[in-house]
């Protein structure tokens, strides 16, 4: 699968779109672990224009009425930021492969505050929606772990899962970060080897059950020598961390986010978690040091997703198939003299600055292809600590744009800092990463992908968001509410159907692919005295203006294939029966035997052989012949007892 964002002028707001969608809601994070999210995500502010797909963050207020968990009571609220984030959930995933992204990173590299992301998500979570990701996400865990069992919503521990899940396996919402692009004021930061500095990419596995003892301090290292006290020192214990991780070129593990852990909840919270239910989870990753030329020309971004695979035994009990474990392997691609610059060109002033070199280079890692920077590398027996998985959830693409208070924004304001964080409020550039108001200013923030290209084996992975090996279709259909914007909006189901045409056009070259017609021929239930005219699209493409290519599964999913085979058999269960209760409708169905065929006899009597008896006649009626030959009997027996004599009475 490729999407090259050629053509110009494409939407992607919910219906218009094969592959992706852009969303219409405010990214609400209110839980106890929040992210400070200061944007309402709008679907128009993702488009494509130049050859690229451009997601673009303004200064811009979106104010409306919604529920405040923690007041209980509708308020009015407000966000100053718009942003994009556009998806593939439920509509275009894939299990594996390798993720090639062309893109140019948003805004200034030295102003802090906007957080532009690549990633995938499992589908069974879809992002910014709290509902469906609570106890879903970021598990990868397929086998029973009984003390965690509860907090795993889907869990190895259940014999029987319902909605077409398989039993007996674990399953979840797992996160696979291509790269979060921290910006800011440059300067060396601590904890990093080799240093890394600000701009720099985060690459990430999210992932539970995590590390739950002796976990590295945030800030810190992880400490792999324990201290036995005979120093003086207070007696200590080596911290736990995944073994055996890979950094390459200009990479150091990531100090700073070591992962979140979700525990109970709130009664005022939007979901609900018990103490009993609480998890952690962990963030394995690694910082990679970005230039100025990441934000103004295009560099390619590669994920590499082997995923693992379960030990297979067969019928006499001997392993077939030995478990693989998997990896995740992340790259970037050097500067290239012919790359694509940003449109209308670079912004910002330049400040130069050059590739931090690694001198601790991990000889552990895989050859790296020509002109490749491998940077980081996960092997799936690293996470055995833990007895997590390298994913194996078909998982869809992301890209866009945060603005949020813990991402780089000052953690450290004076106590008479004003905590506010809107560009248009002068009291509160305290509270305002530098420079980060300019960089939103006159359009000039926006990140562009020129082009997302996915390539998988023949036979090894699959694109689907519902195979049949990890179906998720009817687990989303049976918690649709859970995929559903609250109010005050009004979704009938998570997802519009994809339109094909009625876009206003006033002649063909308005319409892509398609033709510009009369209103009333595209629609039955549309009268042809309009005088409006309408995109029609064929069926190769999609939207309002039918720009999208009409994108589809090349394999049936799950859901389908149980329609397709035999989709009423397998829903009837078979009951059980008492052994009396089958001596007693057996009995029943003799005696109405038995009935049935005695009302029949006497209806025989009536209509049949009989008939003239009910029709009051006085001998039984016979064909005409078998009379006379009647008639002929009786004449002889006269005869031959009254001597010949005839007639009379």
């Amino acid at each position: 699968m490729s999407d090259e964002f050629e053509t110009q002028g494409r939407t992607f707001a919910d219906g218009h779109d094969k592959a992706w969608t852009a969303l219409d809601k405010s990214d609400d994070d209110m839980s106890a672990a929040g992210g400070g999210s200061l944007h309402f995500y709008n679907s128009s502010t993702v488009s494509t224009s130049n050859g690229f797909l451009n997601v673009s963050t303004t200064i811009g207020t979106t104010t409306w009425t919604g529920y405040d968990p923690f007041k209980s009571s509708y308020v009015d609220m407000k966000k100053t930021y718009k942003s994009g984030n556009v998806n593939g959930w439920n509509k275009f995933c894939f299990t594996g492969g390798i993720v090639e992204i062309e893109a140019i990173m948003p805004g200034d590299p030295q102003a802090g505050g906007l957080w532009p992301a690549m990633w995938i998500l499992g589908n069974l979570g879809r992002a910014t929606y709290e509902g469906s990701t609570n106890k879903i996400w970021p598990w990868s865990q397929s086998k029973c772990n009984r003390e965690l069992q509860h907090g795993q919503e889907v869990s190895g521990c259940s014999e029987v899962n319902h909605y077409g899940l398989q039993g007996g396996v674990g399953r979840g919402s797992t996160e696979i970060d291509i790269i979060e692009i921290m910006p800011g004021a440059p300067g060396y930061l601590p904890a990093t080897e080799p240093k890394v500095e600000r701009p720099y990419a985060a690459m990430t596995l999210q992932v539970a059950p995590g590390v739950t003892k002796n976990r590295p301090n945030s800030g810190q290292r992880p400490v792999t020598v324990g201290n036995d006290g005979t120093n003086g020192r207070a007696p200590s214990s080596p911290q736990t961390w995944y073994p055996d991780l890979a950094y390459g070129g200009n990479t150091t593990l990531n100090p700073f986010f070591y992962g979140t852990y979700l525990g109970k909840t709130k009664p005022e919270e939007p979901v609900t978690r018990t103490e009993l239910e609480a998890y952690q989870a962990d963030a394995v990753g690694a910082m990679h040091q970005m230039k100025e030329a990441h934000f103004s020309r295009v560099h390619t971004y590669r994920m590499e997703w082997r995923p693992g695979s379960s030990e297979v035994v067969g019928e006499g009990g001997e392993v077939e198939r030995e478990e693989e474990k998997g990896r995740i392997d992340w790259y970037v691609k050097d500067t290239e003299e012919d790359a694509r610059e940003r449109p209308g060109g670079y912004p910002f002033k330049k400040k130069g600055g050059e590739d931090v070199k690694n001198s601790n280079y991990n000889a552990k890692q895989q050859p790296s292809p020509t002109g490749w920077t491998h940077a980081f590398s996960i092997d799936g027996s690293s996470l055995s600590i833990t007895g997590a998985d390298i994913p194996r959830e078909p998982s869809y693409l992301i890209f866009n744009t945060a603005v949020s208070s813990t991402w780089g924004f000052p953690f450290d304001t004076p106590a008479t800092c004003k905590k506010c964080f809107d560009c248009g409020d002068p009291t509160c550039a305290c509270a305002l990463p530098p420079g980060f108001c300019e960089s939103l200013k006159g359009g000039k923030t926006s990140l562009l992908i020129d082009s997302v290209r996915v390539y998988q084996r023949e036979g090894e992975e699959s694109v689907s968001c519902d195979p049949i090996s990890m179906p998720t279709r009817e687990f989303i259909k049976g918690h649709e509410s859970r995929y559903m914007r609250p109010v005050p909006f009004v979704d009938k189901h998570p997802l519009k159907p994809v339109v094909g045409g009625g876009g206003e056009c006033e002649d063909d070259s308005d319409c892509g692919e398609g033709e510009c017609v009369k209103e009333g021929s595209v629609s039955f239930w549309t009268t042809s005295s309009s005088k409006r005219t309408v995109c029609k699209c064929p069926k190769s493409h999609v939207g309002p203006r039918c720009l999208a290519r009409a994108y589809h599964d090349d394999e049936m999913g799950a859901y389908e294939y149980e329609l397709d085979t035999g989709w009423f058999l397998r829903r009837i269960a078979v009951p059980y029966v008492p052994l009396p209760l089958v001596g007693v409708l057996a009995t029943i169905a003799l005696l109405f035997g038995g009935s049935v065929y005695t009302t029949y006899k006497k209806k025989q009597m009536t209509e049949g052989v009989y008939k003239g008896v009910a029709k009051g006649e006085a001998t039984p009626r016979f064909n005409s012949g078998a009379w006379e030959v009647l008639e002929e009997r009786v004449m002889e027996m006269r005869r031959s007892a009254g001597g010949g004599q005839s007639g009379g009475r």
